[in-house]
């Protein structure tokens, strides 16, 4: 190459950039797009699992079956067993955003809420997972920490729009903020009692504390 001759990096460039394009369009189209695809159908097999087991849940055996892989193929497709539990908290909680109205008024959580009981395995695992976030290296302290900081907002955001729509003046930021956070404690702590003790009215009891909040 000559001196201060710029044809040869140039063309050096495209051809590694022609390389890359077809390493990331091989990696859509080829075993990293089949493992993201199977990794979302566990998932989901994972939720329709939860959704038939009583409290207990299912084991991570029948899971498998139902995606045509062994236990030990299972978790080939996660870093570890806890990340695939929590992954299918995460999933749950996709659905519910789908379906529930996170941007209407305070009322809005009873309908999430009545939906958490239909399926009492998640919300004993959601309570193990969440015993277990504290610990800063585990897979649920990402997740719950993001999970409680999200939740906390959409609360927050509920309340005022619970005002707007009574026509009575929005509650103060740091009124709200307190609303919110007492009413995730109280969602947690009556999960677990509602585990305990099925009579126990999950929807109503947060609906009647929301309420009181809103009106303190």
């Amino acid at each position: 190459m000559k001196h201060g001759s710029t044809k040869t990096p140039h063309r050096w460039v495209l051809v590694k950039l022609r390389y890359v394009l077809r390493m990331s369009e091989t990696f859509r189209r080829g075993p990293y797009a089949k493992g993201i695809a199977k990794r979302e159908e566990i998932l989901q097999e994972a939720l329709r699992a939860y959704a038939e087991a009583d409290s207990s849940g299912p084991s991570l055996r029948a899971i498998a079956a139902r995606v045509g892989l062994s236990e030990r193929g299972l978790l080939h497709y996660f870093s570890s067993r806890d990340e695939l539990l929590v992954a299918i908290l995460a999933a749950r909680d996709v659905v519910g955003r789908k379906v529930f109205n996170m941007d209407g008024p305070i009322e809005e959580m009873v309908g999430a809420q009545t939906n958490v009981t239909l399926t009492p395995g998640l919300v004993r695992l959601f309570l193990e997972m969440a015993v277990a976030a504290p610990d800063r290296s585990h897979a649920a302290h990402d997740f719950f920490t993001s999970r409680n900081s999200r939740l906390r907002g959409t609360l927050e955001r509920m309340f005022v729009r619970s005002a707007e729509r009574d026509d009575i003046p929005a509650p103060p930021q740091e009124s709200t903020e307190f609303a919110a956070r007492m009413l995730v404690a109280a969602s947690d702590g009556l999960q677990l009692q509602w585990l305990l003790d099925p009579s126990i009215d999950l929807a109503a009891d947060l609906l009647r504390l929301a309420k009181l909040l809103r009106n303190a």
